[in-house]
């Protein structure tokens, strides 16, 4: 497809230096990423550690640490050498701890609150903590089994696994070799106090579509979660399960906000709005300075690279994960006459949310390409091959570089924000306005309605958490769908009383077929056969007549009581039993 008329200028005029200096300019009006983070999670650690692992191996390692107020050690699995001085050595290690011996049963928490259970030899679960560390949890964690106890990608604050530890004959013995362990014994000698950290993730229940009226919908978010932070609550019979965010094992990783297809998970502090305003200023800032054709690196804060090595025209942007930002502010910077968004994934990226980066830019370049535009405006980018990556992205996008910029538009919730961009960007573009099909569990696409077998319940309509689905008219039944706001959740298809309703994954760039609602069935309102109020459909009366057609209540005249609405029912059956008192045996 060819790039149209918009662009208009593909070369460089400004020097490398002007670029760099503009670069420059630009970054320096973004503030540091801690001073845009608000609210704060406190850990209280007093320092009492238990130690995980083989005998051998926790009795060693214990000798090595300073700095806590006491080491309880829980002997877990087969010694780590057979060698006979290594064992020695060991047995030596630690004469003042006494290991427990006890099989495991279950570990969680988090620094200051890590609560410990053994299995007794009567089978109840006993609390180590009680007794060694006299509290009824432990503060550190320090785990040197092969596996971890604890197996999130991104594991509490408070809990160190060091995993395989090198076996290497030394003339001294064994030497235990491990980075990892070394750097965790240095942090765990410091860890006795206070500690803060900012605190990530909010949760907006009302535009939440997990669950509704007992029907589970999108489970997204769970799904890809790095530190296992997000749960839901047991259902009761107040509420259906919902949503709820531990603060005090999210990482601020970024994967649920960037997989929440309603922006109801969204960070604290700073804000989808606030990154927006922030990046859009950067980004003028860039301009104004000179700088032409710029370009958007992503990274997280802990990425490493020579801000000198990049191309002058891309301005990294830093992030507290490189999932922090999802795909309304990737597209709305395009808009903004970014050439292209690039994200960096380092080794330190969790899997979980590789996966997921992966997902998600594949279907929004299925997305741009539908608008008319290269899929690669949006890309991931290689830590090992950022050079080669980079340059990539610059040779293959060189006739999309020299956009206008677009209007700064509101922010105004992820998925109207998310529609106004792609609105945009198909202005920009080239499209051939056909839907194209997306992977099944893609938020965007449209619900399919059997006409025939819809009563226009409305059922639909009242758990539709982005009110994709509505009632058209309050005169007349009318069921309306605007697929620019349907996220495929499958609530209403999972409600729908009569099976109506299934779900197809696309996407439709003509801003007109997915922003204008369009009926989806629509009939006659049924009027009361005795007061003459409207109150159902001529095929829910219809339909409830033949479900009810044997009931011993609605048999000869009362059968009409079916075409009534809830009030002249009513009172026909008080006429009926004034009337007749022995009428309500047949109830």
């Amino acid at each position: 497809m060819k790039p149209n008329s918009l662009i208009v200028n593909r070369a460089f005029t400004a020097s490398p230096e002007t670029n760099a200096r503009a670069r420059q300019q630009a970054l320096n009006a973004m503030p540091p990423l801690m001073a845009m983070q608000d609210g704060v999670i406190s850990y209280q650690s007093r320092g009492h550690l238990v130690i995980l692992g083989p005998e051998d191996l926790i009795r060693l390692v214990a000798d090595q640490i300073q700095g806590v107020t006491s080491i309880t050690l829980i002997a877990m699995g087969n010694v780590f050498s057979q060698d006979d001085e290594h064992l020695e050595k060991a047995m030596q290690a630690a004469a003042n701890l006494t290991p427990i011996y006890l099989p495991f049963a279950s570990l969680s928490g988090w620094l200051g609150a890590f609560e410990l259970r053994l299995t007794a030899p009567n089978g109840d679960l006993i609390n180590p903590a009680e007794v060694s560390a006299g509290q009824d949890h432990f503060d550190l964690v320090l785990d040197l089994n092969p596996e971890p106890v604890i197996a999130a990608e991104l594991s509490p604050p408070g809990y160190f696994h060091v995993g395989q530890l090198a076996d290497e004959s030394t003339e001294q013995g064994i030497s235990l070799a491990s980075d990892r362990l070394v750097d965790a014994l240095e942090q765990l000698s410091g860890m006795v106090g206070e500690f803060e950290k900012p605190a990530y993730v909010q949760v907006n229940h009302d535009i939440c579509a997990h669950a509704d009226r007992g029907n589970i919908g999108c489970t997204r978010c769970l799904d890809v979660c790095p530190a296992d932070a997000l749960t839901t609550d047991n259902k009761t019979l107040s509420h259906d399960p919902q949503i709820l965010v531990n603060v005090n094992l999210c990482h601020g990783a970024g994967s649920c906000t960037t997989a929440c297809p309603t922006g109801a998970l969204t960070f604290m502090a700073p804000g989808p709005q606030r990154w927006l305003d922030l990046l859009r200023l950067c980004l003028d800032s860039y301009q104004q300075f000179g700088g032409e054709h710029p370009a958007i690196l992503l990274h997280a804060e802990h990425s490493e690279f020579d801000l000198e090595s990049l191309p002058r025209h891309i301005l990294p942007i830093s992030l507290e994960e490189v999932g922090a930002l999802g795909v309304e502010i990737w597209v709305s910077l395009l808009v903004h006459g970014t050439s292209y968004v690039a994200l960096l994934l380092d080794d330190q990226t969790p899997p979980t949310l590789q996966a997921l980066l992966k997902k998600e830019v594949s279907v929004t370049g299925k997305l741009l390409e539908s608008l008319g535009h290269p899929a690669s405006r949006i890309s991931l980018v290689e830590a090992g091959q950022l050079q080669s990556n980079l340059a990539a992205l610059d040779d293959s996008l060189k006739d999309w570089f020299g956009l206008p910029t677009g209007p700064a538009f509101t922010y105004k919730g992820k998925r109207k924000t998310l529609n106004e961009a792609l609105d945009l960007l198909y202005e920009q573009g080239d499209s051939s306005d056909e839907p194209i099909s997306l992977p099944s569990g893609s938020p965007y696409g449209q619900v399919l309605v059997n006409a025939q077998d819809c009563t226009l319940c409305m059922s639909c309509v009242s758990i539709c958490p982005t009110q994709a689905l509505r009632s058209a008219s309050e005169d007349a039944p009318v069921l309306a769908f605007t697929e620019a706001d349907c996220v495929q959740c499958g609530l209403c298809e999972h409600s729908c009383p009569e099976n109506a309703i299934t779900l197809e994954a696309r996407f439709a760039p003509a801003a007109g077929m997915r922003s204008e609602p369009r009926v989806m069935k629509q009939e006659e309102p049924f009027h009361c056969i005795s007061c003459g109020k409207a109150f159902a459909t001529q095929s829910t009366i219809e339909k409830i007549s033949k479900k009810l057609e044997a009931h011993p209540y609605y048999q000869g005249e009362a059968a009409k009581r079916l075409k009534m609405c809830d009030d002249c029912r009513v009172k026909d059956s008080y006429r009926e039993l004034a009337a007749d008192p022995t009428a309500q045996l047949r109830l």
